[in-house]
């Protein structure tokens, strides 16, 4: 046997390949670290549409046991007139009516429903601002009307403001006008893309 021949059959990585796997690698990381803020993103989108969707269980459970009214029916917290009523945790824990949006914030969502961030939704009531059927109700010059439009000038988190729209449903993105006064829309400014709404 040759002295070269037993040498020349151990062969390693050239440079080249070396170079050419740490750049495969490189490029496999630099797309998963672009990724994955956009998929985080995303999720806590699906876990707030959930929050919404529970939210208008929450508002059927309650109309099953209030003879079909929503909450805020009682004189004192009447949204006519497109005045807006504010409920947060705060100060839904001193609530002493059920009936009102308060006490159904209470009773029927709790503590614990909040932000996937961690951070407490404010339900931001208003009444549709027309009368005109199938009309978006942003779209007046009411308290309630320019309440709502706040939510398509604003960036997410918006204060966590999720706006319950009373007598209206969803078109789109928007809330528009219902004959049924016991229909609501929900809207809520989500942190990837857009306005979510939903209704019953």
């Amino acid at each position: 046997m040759k002295k070269g021949d037993f040498s020349s059959s151990k062969r390693g990585f050239t440079i080249i390949e070396v170079t050419l796997v740490i750049a495969i690698a490189g490029l496999i990381f630099l797309m998963v670290f672009v990724a994955l803020p956009g998929l985080r993103s995303s999720q806590r989108d699906a876990e707030r549409r959930e929050d919404i969707t529970m939210f208008l269980e929450n508002v059927k459970s309650y109309q099953t046991n209030n003879r079909g009214a929503l909450p805020g029916s009682d004189e004192n917290t009447k949204l006519d007139n497109g005045n807006v009523v504010t409920v947060t945790i705060s100060n839904a824990t001193s609530a002493t009516k059920d009936t009102t949006w308060a006490g159904f914030y209470k009773k029927y969502l709790g503590d614990k429903f909040m932000d996937p961030d961690g951070s407490n939704y404010t339900l931001k009531v208003v009444r549709c601002g027309t009368d005109t059927p199938d009309a978006e109700c942003a779209n007046d010059s009411t308290t309630g009307a320019r309440e709502l439009g706040k939510i398509y000038n604003t960036t997410f988190p918006n204060d966590y403001k999720m706006y319950v729209v009373t007598q209206a449903s969803c078109s789109g993105d928007r809330a528009v006008r219902t004959s049924n006064p016991r229909k609501l829309a929900v809207l809520y400014k989500l942190e990837g893309a857009g306005i979510y709404c939903a209704n019953i």
